[in-house]
């Protein structure tokens, strides 16, 4: 049988650029690069929540958005 997702990779990926944009007020240049290494953090997000029992999405999200920032800098 078939868990029910938690979280879904469109959902992650909202969630990470609404915390980057609005919550850290960070610009994002979204280019092909950009953009694979935020969909990939989207599913390595979703996986771990989806996979985690009784972790709370937006702390894990935002764990692995903060990491990329810095990642940036």
């Amino acid at each position: 049988m078939l868990k029910k997702q938690r979280v879904t990779k469109e959902e992650a990926l909202n969630f990470i650029l609404t915390y980057i944009v609005v919550e850290q007020g960070r610009s994002l240049n979204l280019d092909q690069l950009s953009l694979f290494n935020l969909s990939n953090l989207a599913q390595q997000a979703t996986e771990t929540i989806n996979e985690t029992e009784g972790i709370i999405p937006h702390e894990v999200i935002e764990e692995l958005a903060t990491s990329y920032l810095e990642s940036l800098t």
